[in-house]
């Protein structure tokens, strides 16, 4: 995208006080417009709805903010006699300070780009979506005891968020069961319950698992039936 024409202009910011900052026409024209419907007392707000904080006014009144950055705040400014105050008051005193105020609105602006960075990249990373998985445990021999050794080779997830899917041994009723994923006998690091139905003549649970905060490397998948012993099953997280 093209880069838009710029230009300086200094203007009046509430309380007076001049800066210079580099708008766009457009952009100019529409801080003006918001400018002059501003009125110190003209628009009370005495419940301080919607109002964003000493904080972010803080940050606009010592432009830690690009105007982009401080655009959904604009109209609320506009609109608020108790910000347009408090930003005033913030204005006039950052001036009187002006002498301090260069490194600390350079480590400020750091901040702001690596907290503009992070939530970008949240942004488009987005919460972890919901991976299908599953497990076949219908021929599988439980080990009885988490000392025991498995001649086969163990089962696999990948890390994350699961809707799993395990099908349960032969034989297997349905009911409430437990389900954890260990690497010591009670100490579970990851646990859930359900309850298991036939399904196509197998006995199927269906279970939600977040497993996207345990380290790589090899575990035990514990089930049981509620009130029964547990069954143990190699497993390794990918």
């Amino acid at each position: 995208m093209a880069r838009p024409t710029c230009r300086s202009f200094w203007g009046e910011i509430y309380s007076g006080a001049t800066v210079a900052i580099v708008l766009s026409q457009q952009e100019e024209k529409r801080l003006l417009t918001a400018l002059s419907r501003t009125f110190l007392d003209g628009y009370p707000n005495p419940e301080r709805r919607g109002c964003p904080g000493i904080g972010v006014l803080k940050a606009i009144a010592g432009r830690r903010l690009t105007l982009e950055e401080a655009e959904p705040w604009i109209d609320h400014l506009s609109s608020c006699s108790p910000c347009t105050r408090e930003f005033a008051d913030l204005r006039h005193e950052l001036r009187r300070h002006r002498a301090f105020q260069i490194g600390f609105v350079a480590a400020a602006i750091i901040i702001v780009v690596a907290v503009g960075a992070w939530l970008l990249l949240r942004q488009r990373t987005g919460p972890p979506q919901l991976q299908a998985a599953m497990l076949d445990l219908t021929d599988r021999g439980a080990l009885r005891g988490p000392e025991e050794t498995s001649p086969a080779p163990p089962l696999s997830l990948h890390r994350g968020l699961l809707d799993l899917t395990l099908y349960l041994p032969v034989g297997s009723q349905p009911g409430a069961y437990e389900v954890q994923v260990i690497r010591e006998p009670g100490q579970p690091m990851w646990s859930a319950q359900g309850v298991v139905k036939l399904e196509n003549g197998k006995a199927t649970l269906h279970i939600r698992a977040d497993l996207s905060n345990l380290p790589h490397g090899l575990y035990l998948l514990a089930v049981k039936p509620t009130r029964w012993s547990w069954n143990y099953y190699p497993l390794v997280l990918k």
